[in-house]
C-alpha cells in the first residue's frame, strides 16, 4: 500500500540524484524530503518544515531572495488559490495563523500574483558568503506516473554567459519583469 506521508525509495533516489537544490513538497508547501544541496541553500527547510512559513517568517529568506516580496506573493497566491483543494482546513488555518506574524501577510493575502506565461521562471538569490546575486531557475514538477501527492521543486543556477542571457531575455520577453509563478504549488 502506498503511504502518502513517506516518499518511496524510487522518489528519494530521483531527488538525491540531483546535484542542484531540490525538495519534495506537498500542497501545503510542507517539505516531505530535501536533498543536501537544498538543505544547504535553505537551512532549516528540511522534512517537516513549511516553505511558506519559512519565506514569510525566516529573516534569512528576506536577505537571500533579492526580490523577496515578489517571491512571497507568488507563494501566498499559490497557497490561497490551491490549498482549498489540496490541504485540510485545519492545516490551512495553522499555516495562515503562523504567517500572520509577518507584517506583510494581510496585504499579500489580499493581493494576487500576476499570471506568468513565460517559458522560464527565475529568481535572484544572494550568496551568503559573497553577497553576490545569482539568477536561478525555479521549476516545480508534478509526478504523473505514478501519481504522487507531492511536487518536485528544483533551484538550478542560470547560465550567465552572454549567449544564455540573450536567449533568456528573448524567451522571457524582458529580464526586468518581476518573477511570478503559476497557481500550482
Amino acid at each position: 500500500m502506498f503511504d502518502p506521508s513517506r516518499p518511496p525509495p524510487a522518489d528519494l533516489a530521483v531527488l538525491h540524484s540531483l546535484t542542484h537544490p531540490a525538495c519534495l513538497h506537498d500542497g501545503a508547501f510542507d517539505v516531505v524530503a530535501a536533498n543536501s544541496a537544498f538543505s544547504k541553500l535553505f537551512p532549516g527547510t528540511g522534512p517537516g518544515a513549511n516553505l511558506l512559513t519559512a519565506i514569510m517568517l525566516e529573516p534569512m529568506s528576506r536577505y537571500r531572495l533579492s526580490n523577496w516580496e515578489s517571491e512571497a506573493q507568488i507563494m501566498v497566491s499559490a497557497f490561497r488559490d490551491c490549498a482549498p483543494e489540496l490541504v485540510t482546513p485545519e492545516r490551512r488555518e495553522e499555516i495562515r495563523t503562523l504567517c500572520r506574524r509577518a507584517p506583510e501577510w494581510d496585504r499579500l493575502w489580499q493581493n494576487t500574483a500576476a499570471p506568468d506565461d513565460r517559458a522560464e521562471r527565475t529568481m535572484l538569490m544572494r550568496a551568503p558568503e559573497t553577497r553576490a546575486e545569482h539568477r536561478m531557475y525555479v521549476q516545480t514538477f508534478q509526478f504523473h506516473s505514478p501519481r504522487r501527492p507531492w511536487w518536485l521543486l528544483t533551484v538550478v543556477p542560470f547560465d550567465s554567459s552572454p549567449e544564455a542571457e540573450r536567449a533568456h531575455a528573448s524567451a522571457a520577453g524582458s529580464s526586468n519583469q518581476p518573477s511570478s509563478g503559476s497557481a500550482n504549488p
